[in-house]
């Protein structure tokens, strides 16, 4: 079963890096998933939660996919009717989500099945694009941000992911203006038992994630110059959360 965690891109500093837009392209990764037999989780319209189907045909010369159709009636209808369907699955660890406005319920080989039109363009997240050390919520692992207001105020924001290179934060809704490319100094990191980290970030691409808890907004930041000391406390920090991860695993 696929992960059902939806990434919608709102800017990038490189934007062409997580989308393709040409048809030859999507009809490959369209392809693949066929080949593969990759699960795929589909949202149509409003609906709370998503039904699960697979690639059963890609017609390069028509312009249309062919999905497994829902087998709970409701699903399907909702399908049927709803627009638009996003589809989200992950093929050789690159999280994959494309949008199309609406489907045609056909017969497929004597089946009931969905036809798509291919999407405009496919979102493709490679593993290091949205995460690096996935922290756990509990207990939190927090990044104060100056305030863009210049009063001395820190924003506190929640770290999503951690690594050698940047962080990942849960934008506060309220306090604190990012954009992509815009840099932030005098950021600071506490790591438990370890010491806090003073960086400069710049922020590199803004996602909205909708899980079924809600929707938050993400930045992905990139540590600009940071000393090699306070990358040493990272990697010691880093180090430690995957040794007691394993060892909860394990135990």
């Amino acid at each position: 079963m696929t992960d059902a965690i939806r990434f919608d891109l709102l800017e990038a500093d490189d934007f062409a890096r997580y989308v393709l837009d040409g048809q030859t392209d999507i009809a490959f990764y369209l392809r693949a998933m066929k080949d593969r037999r990759v699960n795929l989780s589909v949202y149509a319209g409003r609906a709370p939660s998503p039904f699960l189907t697979a690639v059963l045909a890609v017609d390069d010369s028509r312009g249309t996919v062919v999905l497994d159709a829902p087998r709970d009636p409701a699903q399907l209808e909702q399908a049927a009717s709803a627009s638009p369907l996003v589809a989200l699955t992950s093929l050789e660890k690159v999280k994959i989500q494309f949008m199309v406005e609406r489907c045609t319920v056909i017969d497929h080989e004597g089946h009931p099945a969905l036809e798509l039109p291919f999407p405009g363009r496919m979102l493709r997240l490679q593993r290091r694009d949205y995460y690096r050390l996935i922290l756990p919520p509990n207990p939190p692992l927090r990044c104060l941000l100056p305030s863009p207001d210049s009063d001395g105020r820190m924003v506190d924001a929640a770290v999503v992911d951690i690594s050698g290179g940047g962080l990942a934060v849960i934008v506060p809704p309220s306090g604190l203006d990012v954009k992509v490319d815009s840099v932030i100094d005098n950021c600071q990191i506490t790591l438990p038992e370890l010491g806090t980290v003073t960086a400069t970030l710049q922020v590199r691409n803004m996602f909205r994630v909708t899980e079924r808890g809600g929707t938050e907004l993400r930045a992905g930041c990139q540590f600009i110059g940071l000393p090699a000391a306070a990358d040493a406390l990272i990697q010691r920090y880093i180090l430690r959360m995957e040794r007691d991860r394993n060892a909860r695993q394990g135990g």
